[in-house]
């Protein structure tokens, strides 16, 4: 039986303000297909996050998230932690951010008034999800460059989407200096010293259009890493267009890997990401494992 009941959580700042405008859009699609919804305009960091929680705990048969990939990510951690466990509450999501990655992957119409009609007609779909540390993550996890780039994304605001990705990474690249890492998969060491990026992708597409692991699929029970070695400056605006394309996985500084449990440690302080989401900009012990199909999506 299609769901006929959502708790709609929308970031009014997500997409500068056009989660704001396709409010109208979500309330008239619900209403079309016969669903009852109440909607709440988040307020602050982590609001999506308790509101997701509390609504699944309330007993919501669906949860929707109207935003971006951050608005996505909070989410997706209140679920997470009313699931005590086992799988999600079902996760709707009406993408109106700057990278959207999650809901692209998931198969999640661009247009809202589509991605509302496609859920409320949906059966679940189980797929993966990710645990880094005590938050949860749907796309996956960067650490070093990215992560360092994810940080100057959340100081600059004056671009969107892939500009201002771009003019974020152009600012790091003027003093990154790639720390010391040693990676180990599934108990196996793979990787030890100086590393540009560790990603770890449950999902193929990060920041907006960067194929850092284009084969990693959401809901094939394994998380594809990627390892990119030390490069210089030269090295790594080689390496970006690649990445954007994600024809460098044959490229000599990189490897990659899959299995269900990575640790990376480091006597260097770490920057990290979840989702785009900065969780860590000092962190010297991570250990990220997969939870396989415990997050229902409507799509």
């Amino acid at each position: 039986m299609p769901i006929d009941r959502f708790y709609v959580i929308l970031n009014p700042a997500a997409g500068r303000g056009a989660a704001r405008r396709v409010r109208t859009v979500v309330e008239r699609e619900m209403a079309a297909a016969g669903a009852s919804i109440t909607l709440v305009e988040t307020t602050r960091r982590g609001h999506a996050a308790a509101l997701a929680e509390a609504a699944a705990r309330e007993g919501w048969p669906a949860v929707v998230a109207v935003g971006g990939d951050g608005t996505v990510h909070e989410v997706v951690n209140g679920l997470m932690r009313a699931a005590d466990g086992g799988a999600s509450v079902p996760l709707g999501i009406v993408g109106v951010g700057s990278g959207n990655d999650f809901a692209r992957l998931a198969g999640v119409p661009h247009d809202a008034a589509a991605a509302v009609r496609g859920m409320t007609s949906a059966e679940p779909r189980a797929v993966d999800v990710g645990r880094v540390g005590d938050e949860w993550f749907s796309n996956g996890v960067g650490i070093g460059l990215d992560a360092r780039v994810a940080i100057e994304v959340d100081r600059r605001r004056r671009f969107r989407g892939l500009a201002m990705y771009l003019h974020a990474l152009f600012g790091v690249l003027r003093s990154f200096r790639a720390p010391r890492m040693t990676v180990e998969l599934d108990g196996e060491r793979v990787a030890d010293g100086p590393m540009t990026l560790v990603t770890i992708g449950n999902g193929g597409r990060h920041g907006g259009g960067f194929w850092i692991c284009p084969d990693a699929r959401i809901d094939d029970g394994v998380m594809d890493m990627c390892v990119c070695t030390e490069l210089g400056t030269a090295g790594i605006l080689w390496f970006l267009p690649q990445v954007m394309r994600g024809t460098h996985t044959g490229a000599r500084c990189v490897r990659m890997h899959r299995g269900t449990r990575v640790r990376v440690t480091s006597p260097d302080p770490l920057p990290v990401h979840a989702d785009g989401e900065i969780i860590a900009d000092d962190a010297h012990d991570l250990i990220i494992e997969l939870h396989p199909g415990r997050l229902r999506v409507l799509a």
